[in-house]
């Protein structure tokens, strides 16, 4: 379970698709960036490190953590959740991806929370199988964020 001051409802969407992992990056954090939990530096910061380093924020191979550090652009702490109705491959991956998390954590606490609430998710199979065939946002964000 994410916890719901982490995890504002208006941060869930769910998506068509993206034209590549650029675009969807930039979907995904695109409330973020609305919101001013973030500055366009960290989004920018994220596709940089991803050209250099590769997709490092793939926690499986079909869920994207998208982070980058606190002082790329972090103003308040917050998450986004995007669900892709057509998965997205990221440079170098063969297994597309559709469920991305963007994560803006101001410090390494509460990056280390949101990640242990993450896991949390992750770790349930059967809500994992859940969230990734959710019709709507309200489910979606029920899914993520109730026990």
């Amino acid at each position: 379970m994410i916890d719901s001051d982490m995890l504002k409802r208006i941060n869930v969407q769910i998506l068509d698709g993206a034209q590549d992992w650029k675009e969807a990056i930039a979907l995904c954090t695109r409330p973020l960036l609305q919101q001013g939990y973030i500055t366009q530096r960290y989004i920018d910061t994220v596709i940089a490190l991803t050209e250099k380093s590769g997709a490092y924020y793939l926690l499986t191979p079909v869920v994207a953590l998208i982070h980058a550090r606190p002082e790329d652009g972090v103003l308040k702490r917050q998450m986004a959740v995007t669900l892709l109705k057509n998965p997205v491959l990221f440079m170098g991956k063969s297994i597309p991806t559709k469920l991305l998390i963007a994560l803006a954590a101001t410090d390494s606490e509460s990056h280390l929370d949101a990640l242990s609430q993450i896991a949390n998710v992750l770790a349930d199979d059967k809500k994992m199988d859940k969230l990734l065939k959710a019709q709507d946002t309200d489910t979606l964000y029920t899914l993520i964020t109730s026990p």
